[in-house]
């Protein structure tokens, strides 16, 4: 288990370092995929809200 926490860990490193790397010869790019990425997903969250809403709104009175 210790080995496999510390494969674990060197993996989120390596990749920290590589985002940082790549974030600094391309800052432009990475920051316009960034604002797409949360238009993104903020609009999934509203959809996901909204179909939310519609299936447990108030449900219709029966006579």
């Amino acid at each position: 288990m210790l080995k496999s926490l510390g494969i674990l860990t060197g993996g989120v490193f390596i990749g920290a370092v590589g985002a940082e790397i790549v974030h600094k010869k391309y800052p432009q790019t990475v920051e316009k995929l960034k604002s797409k990425f949360c238009l993104i997903i903020s609009e999934a969250k509203d959809a996901f809200r909204n179909g939310y809403q519609n299936a447990t709104g108030p449900k219709p009175a029966s006579a």
